[in-house]
């Protein structure tokens, strides 16, 4: 049996149709025993696509959002980033900064083909926090360490 509305596939005794939503069985036919969305006297219009029993069916005209996949070098830099304050310090920040920019640089030319920029970003800002951080701590250790010796 086809919906009247959207001519998918449906299941006998079913009141509601699995694509559209319209009502199905006695209550949703008008006097004459004619499909409600049908001109009275007139077969109902059988659908201009093909139809998939089973799957989503959209009626010609509707968008079907499209999923973008992300870029596998923003998820290795965020990876890396979050690692290079968990175990990897410096390693893991040089690996999130260099990934980030060619991640960036491969969603950039992608022209919307690949998603993942707020990933990248996330990596970038970890691996350069990180990075600071250790030079900061290089420069402190220095500075104790000449003071040390200027003492003796």
């Amino acid at each position: 049996m086809l919906c009247p509305n959207c001519g998918a596939i449906v299941t006998e005794g079913q009141r509601f149709c699995d694509n559209c939503g319209m009502r199905l069985g006695a209550d949703a036919t008008l006097s004459e025993g004619q499909p409600l969305n049908t001109p009275i006297g007139q077969p109902p219009i059988p659908p201009s696509f093909p139809v998939q029993p089973g799957a989503y069916q959209t009626q010609p005209g509707m968008h079907v959002p499209q999923v973008v996949p992300n870029s596998n070098m923003a998820i290795i830099s965020l990876v890396a980033g979050v690692l290079s304050w968990v175990m990897l310090p410096l390693i893991g920040a040089v690996v999130a900064v260099v990934c980030g920019h060619l991640a960036r640089k491969e969603i950039r030319e992608s022209g919307g083909r690949l998603a993942g920029q707020g990933m990248a970003t996330a990596g970038l800002v970890l691996g350069y926090i990180q990075i600071a951080l250790a030079v900061l701590g290089l420069c402190i250790g220095m500075l104790f360490f000449f003071a040390l010796l200027g003492a003796l």
